[in-house]
């Protein structure tokens, strides 16, 4: 499988950008997403922790389908002071937003790659992610894997992961140790291998499928 190189993020700066506990949510906000969830959670939160909430870090510009999200981040009283909303972020800021965080929340409904799941798990920084088959092709079991809609179990991973010793971060932790991420190498090494074997396959009169200008069609 060819997957999609990472690059390395810039170095983070030392210090937090918050000095109270945060998540981090990466990507445009639209419904495919699923940030209508989260809010709900972290209203829960507000309700059971009050003050002592941990943040949510919503880095991403606002899409499409997304008018009841906006709604809650406009108009929401609870929500206020607890989720803050990042819609522009150069690599560098990214870096810093993302590598101190508690970890990365990624409830999409449906996703290609995920590429945001790669770099904080590249950056050290442990993901809950949807249960999708394009998380698990990409990163395995490392990742704590929830259904989309499940949100009383996102609830209790955020509380969770709210504590940095928390046996499940520190399980995730230390599975995350054997996380080597996709490289550009890696995916153009699988992508001329099978550039190559078009090359060598024989079309219908057992001659090499190309025409004129090199182009080599699909057998």
């Amino acid at each position: 499988m060819a997957h999609l190189g990472v690059s390395r993020l810039p170095v983070p700066r030392a210090q937090p950008p918050l000095a109270s506990p945060y998540f981090v949510v990466l990507g445009t906000i639209e419904a495919r997403k699923n940030h209508l969830m989260l809010l709900h959670v972290w209203r829960e939160l507000v309700h059971r922790l009050g003050a002592a909430v941990p943040k949510l870090i919503i880095i991403g510009q606002r899409g499409w389908e997304c008018e009841q999200v906006v709604d809650l981040l406009e108009r929401c009283d609870t929500l206020r002071g607890a989720v803050r909303e990042v819609s522009h972020c150069d690599d560098a800021q990214l870096a810093t937003w993302l590598c101190h965080a508690q970890a990365l929340l990624f409830p999409s409904f449906a996703e290609g790659y995920g590429l945001p799941l790669v770099e904080a798990l590249a950056a050290g920084v442990p993901v809950i992610a949807s249960d999708l088959p394009a998380f698990r092709e990409v990163a395995g079991d490392l990742p704590d894997y929830l259904d989309p809609i499940d949100g009383m179990g996102w609830l209790e991973a955020v509380l969770a992961f709210a504590d940095p010793k928390h046996p499940a971060r520190l399980a995730q932790l230390a599975r995350m140790q054997r996380f080597a991420p996709p490289s550009w190498e890696q995916h153009f090494a699988v992508v001329d291998a099978w550039l190559h074997g078009l090359e060598q396959a024989p079309d219908a009169t057992g001659t090499a499928a190309r025409n004129e200008v090199g182009f080599v069609p699909h057998p």
